[in-house]
C-alpha cells in the first residue's frame, strides 16, 4: 500500500528539519569550541571548562539527530 503523498512530504520535512538542527548544533559547538580555547588563554579554566562541556554535549545531540534522520524510511 502507497502511502498518501502528505505523509512522504511531513516525513521528508521532519528529516530535513533534523538535518538543519544537526548542523546548527554542530556549527554552534565549534564556536563553543573556538571560544573555550581563548578564555582558558586568558586563565579562565572553569568558565572554559563549562564552554567546551556544552560544546561536547551539542556534538553529541548533532550526531543523535543525523542518526535519526537516516534511520527514518520515507514512505514510497
Amino acid at each position: 500500500m502507497r502511502a498518501p503523498p502528505d505523509v512522504r512530504r511531513a516525513t521528508l520535512a521532519y528529516k530535513a528539519a533534523l538535518e538543519n538542527a544537526a548542523q546548527a548544533q554542530d556549527d554552534l559547538a565549534s564556536q563553543l569550541a573556538l571560544l573555550a580555547g581563548e578564555l582558558k588563554q586568558q586563565g579562565q579554566h572553569e568558565l572554559a571548562d563549562m564552554l567546551r562541556q556544552t560544546s561536547h554535549e551539542h556534538r553529541a545531540s548533532s550526531i543523535k539527530n543525523r542518526a535519526l534522520a537516516v534511520s527514518l524510511k520515507v514512505p514510497g
